[in-house]
């Protein structure tokens, strides 16, 4: 999410981006907020016109009128934070993507918010206790509704969070570039054609390499054509391999997670020259890596 900020005294305005950590625990804060606000409403909602006079600190329900003018105020403020309330949950929507924003609308369907009334205009209709205590428990209730959508929303936002974590956007050895492309090629040992199923690093012996995404680790050995070979499962048929390391530092079973070191370069296996071997699958099917590479700015935002 990008935030500009404006202010009178820069002659410049300021912006700054807020990662989904922070939306999460805006989330987790705007629910703490929504359960206290409910919780008073309810309370305020229940009362007869005698308690709720005792609490205002006055002698007899014939003199809350001016206590009246200023709940009224008061609930027209709760009814415009309702509509701030519907615009964050539509930008979190957005940000989930057609999907995930359906999903939450579906399981949580919540009603319209009262347009907010200007707080002039109530105190000119001198509204009833009963009256007023009837807007109150409906504000309640659509502000429940926003709460429990929020929560789908936050749930729903997690598991985002988990699956860019098991999607290997980042570069097994950063800033790297690679020398050899994914898709067909001359064999660098005999000069026939053939396909290379993934995309090579050069690097010197012994610079460490990386977990392009969160994972368990199936696979941590030497195999002829590959030399020693890393393979980890990210979930859902996709997997990664890392191959000629000279150094393992992971072993079969290991839980790693993304960008965690996991070996080092090397030149073992069928290789002309220090590099390390990187694929992408899924469900055995070799993909392109560079396409998981190129989500990486918009993913790890």
């Amino acid at each position: 999410m990008h935030i500009i900020v404006v202010s009178d005294h820069q002659s410049a305005p300021r912006s700054f981006t807020l990662g989904r950590a922070h939306l999460l625990a805006f989330v987790v804060f705007m629910l703490t907020g929504l359960l206290g606000l409910v919780l008073g409403i309810q309370s305020l909602v229940g009362d007869n016109p005698a308690r709720l006079a005792m609490r205002a600190g006055m002698p007899a329900v014939s003199d809350v009128g001016p206590t009246l003018n200023m709940m009224a105020g008061k609930l027209g403020e709760m009814e415009a934070q309702l509509l701030r309330l519907d615009a964050f949950s539509a930008r979190m929507s957005q940000m989930l993507g057609p999907r995930g924003g359906a999903q939450a609308r579906e399981a949580v369907p919540v009603s319209p918010a009262v347009p907010p009334v200007n707080s002039g205009e109530r105190h000119s209709a001198a509204p009833s206790l009963d009256a007023l205590r009837a807007q109150l428990a409906l504000v309640a209730g659509q502000i429940e509704q926003r709460a429990v959508r929020l929560n789908h929303l936050e749930s729903a936002l997690v598991d985002a969070s988990a699956a860019v974590r098991t999607l290997p956007t980042i570069s097994p050895i950063p800033d790297g570039a690679h020398s050899s492309n994914y898709g067909a090629r001359s064999d660098p040992f005999d000069g026939t054609a053939s396909f290379h199923p993934g995309i090579d690093f050069p690097a010197p012996v012994g610079t460490r390499f990386l977990a392009a995404a969160t994972g368990v680790v199936t696979s941590a050995r030497m195999v002829p054509q590959y030399g020693n070979l890393i393979e980890i499962d990210h979930g859902n048929g996709l997997t990664t391999r890392y191959a000629h390391a000279s150094r393992l530092d992971v072993h079969e079973g290991d839980m790693v997670v993304k960008g965690q070191v996991i070996g080092e370069v090397g030149t073992t296996g069928r290789s002309t020259g220090p590099h390390l071997h990187f694929e992408v699958r899924d469900h055995g099917q070799t993909l392109n890596p560079e396409k998981f590479l190129r989500l990486a700015t918009g993913l790890e935002s």
